[in-house]
């Protein structure tokens, strides 16, 4: 148990470091966002609070500031990896990778949720008990499944799942913009042929339905973690070549249908 621990709380940080990176060479790191064109706060309590005391505006504008924001995560991360993580450390890790998240999501005008994960990992690092360890790993996992199977029962609810050619029509929306652009690429000739053919398409509009509702079988048993788990990277992969929406940092979820037998053991004794 004390054994897997460190390694989930090994992973975490190695994966800190892999976000920093590759949003880095994204061009998306505060420093890169310096005096960001556009700003939205849209209908979030914590970001018009964040936005009244011009936290965002003092970061933006301020160049050198946000890069020592941003080298602060990387440092802190890769202190954590050589083991000389401490309470307060992981403390303003958590903040400055919350900090992150508004001032990013308010710099391109879109609220996204793909940092989420970060949010919900980052406390195990300092967590030490084992058994607050283990409850909080296992709530995590019951959020996974809950986004994805929830993310399914939205579609019926909205009666999107049985409109006609509706991938079809996601697909036209989705990639316009590239189709016009590049008429003769691969990619385009690919989504045209998908566009054109709405039973093919919907295929993989129901494909991906199927996915999310089988996430329910996570809410009774563990049994099926293993699929489950298979099921959650093959749905942002398909997620990534189909609509080109990358969701590669929300894929640290993943860690929890890992067959991780010392944390289930103790979870089932509690």
């Amino acid at each position: 148990m004390q054994k897997e621990q460190a390694q989930i709380q090994r992973f975490i940080g190695f994966f800190l470091c892999f976000v920093w990176l590759f949003r880095a060479y994204q061009g998306l790191l505060l420093f890169q966002l310096h005096q960001a064109a556009f700003i939205s706060v849209k209908a979030d309590n914590i970001f018009w609070l964040y936005h009244a005391a011009q936290i965002p505006t003092f970061v933006l504008k301020h160049e050198l500031f946000a890069l020592v924001l941003d080298l602060a995560w990387l440092i802190i991360a890769i202190l954590g990896l050589l083991k000389t993580q401490s309470r307060w450390l992981t403390s303003l890790l958590y903040l400055l990778v919350l900090n992150y998240l508004i001032i990013y999501n308010s710099a391109s005008t879109h609220h996204e949720h793909i940092l989420v994960g970060l949010l919900f990992f980052v406390p195990l690092l300092f967590i030490r008990d084992q058994t607050n360890f283990v409850l909080i790993f296992a709530g995590i996992r019951y959020y996974a499944i809950f986004t994805l199977f929830s993310a399914g029962l939205w579609k019926v609810h909205r009666s999107s799942l049985f409109t006609p050619n509706q991938m079809s029509e996601i697909l036209k929306h989705q990639h316009i913009d590239y189709l016009i652009s590049y008429p003769e690429a691969y990619f385009s000739h690919f989504i045209s042929n998908l566009i054109a053919q709405p039973n093919l398409a919907n295929l993989f509009w129901y494909g991906a339905w199927s996915i999310e509702l089988a996430f329910i079988l996570g809410f009774f048993t563990r049994r099926f973690d293993k699929l489950l788990g298979s099921l959650f990277i093959l749905f942002f992969i398909m997620d990534y070549l189909l609509m080109h929406l990358c969701f590669v940092e929300f894929c640290i979820f993943a860690l929890v249908f890992y067959p991780w037998k010392g944390i289930w053991e103790h979870y089932e004794s509690l």
